[in-house]
């Protein structure tokens, strides 16, 4: 692709993106092939196919090491920026469809919006290479710049998406977000997701993660265990909005001491989870009953089940379309960079200004 051509594409109407993503549970890479119409809130877009790629497990260890500064060096961080865009490159070339651009997350392997800083590493010159395509990416950065938290990265496709008043949309992935839209969007980090499941029952069992919540099942809330991880989240929990967070908190050490392969503590981590997202919205969103559901999370049913003995009305959307909705985002987040359109919300994230999200990476 020439710069004739790169001007060709700012001025298509319709565009075909991939829009690929790579969460802090870092289980795989979610890839979205949509289709888009228009721009801003009256964009029309269809999602052509959508596939997730399962990491290996040793490089997935490799992945989450990398978020460990005392497993973890700057050898280590520079290599895997190159290997995980090699990685992702050779996953999207698998499908089949033809598209015009990428979206691109990357992988985040620290995030201190708090110090005005984040880093998500996956060299996006090594996929512009390698599929002879452009890539928008550094979604976060620029509004982290800005003063902001740089995140949720999905309230603007919440925004765009979900036109009913006073809808709240939660996803559960490692790290568990909701987005609150009404004439002002609100977003904010809730606390853990996936995380410190996938974490003990890793520790535990030997298994990547509790399927349905059957294991927490065959448990009981420990009130003790609960009490403490409460007290050892309360800097978090009283923090306001807004605000965000990942494994740099939710990790090893926030369950150390816990007992290993007991039922009763992954279930009480199961409800301490559903508790982490009550606790927020009851202080921060209050009035809340509605609530839609996406991402892995969304298919823990003991976890839905606890979010519903708070009182919650809980939906969960298509199995493909939740476990879509991230990587849909960042097709969109693409698509509007190339409008040049406006996606930081100051109102979600604090920043001084909305700005256009995203940097490109050329083939040639």
């Amino acid at each position: 692709m020439y710069w004739a051509d790169f001007l060709k594409l700012l001025d298509k109407k319709k565009r075909t993106i991939a829009g690929l993503m790579s969460g802090t549970s870092a289980d795989g890479l979610d890839i979205a092939v949509v289709s888009f119409d228009g721009a801003s809130r009256e964009t029309k877009f269809k999602l052509l196919d959508f596939r997730s790629f399962d990491y290996p497990e040793t490089f997935k260890k490799r992945i989450i090491e990398t978020y460990d500064p005392s497993k973890s060096t700057v050898k280590d961080v520079t290599f895997m920026n190159f290997e995980i865009a090699r990685i992702h490159a050779a996953m999207l070339k698998q499908l089949s469809q033809e598209i015009d651009a990428i979206g691109y997350h990357g992988q985040t392997v620290y995030h201190l919006p708090e110090n005005g800083a984040t880093l998500q590493i996956g060299e996006a010159d090594v996929i512009a290479v390698e599929t002879n395509l452009p890539v928008i990416h550094s979604f976060r950065t620029k509004d982290v710049a800005l003063g902001g938290e740089g995140a949720p990265i999905t309230a603007y496709f919440d925004w765009v998406f979900f036109k009913r008043p006073h809808t709240v949309v939660l996803n559960i992935g490692g790290i568990a977000n909701i987005t609150y839209i009404n004439d002002v969007v609100l977003a904010f980090d809730t606390g853990p997701g996936n995380c410190l499941i996938d974490l003990y029952v890793k520790e535990s069992f030997g298994i990547l993660f509790d399927k349905d919540g059957e294991l927490a099942r065959r448990g009981k809330v420990d009130d003790k265990i609960l009490h403490e991880l409460i007290r050892r989240d309360q800097e978090y929990l009283n923090k306001r909005p807004p605000k965000t967070t990942g494994r740099e908190w939710y990790n090893e050490r926030f369950i150390e001491g816990v007992e290993k392969g007991s039922f009763d503590v992954l279930r009480t981590l199961t409800y301490f989870t559903a508790f982490c997202v009550h606790e927020n919205m009851k202080r921060y969103l209050p009035e809340v009953e509605r609530i839609y559901v996406f991402g892995g999370g969304a298919f823990n049913k003991l976890l839905l089940e606890d979010l519903m003995r708070f009182g919650y009305r809980v939906f969960v959307p298509n199995r493909t379309f939740a476990k879509a909705r991230e990587a849909i985002c960042m097709a969109l987040l693409a698509n509007e960079f190339l409008n040049g359109v406006t996606t930081g919300m100051p109102s979600v994230t604090g920043a001084k200004r909305p700005a256009v999200l995203g940097k490109i990476a050329f083939p040639w």
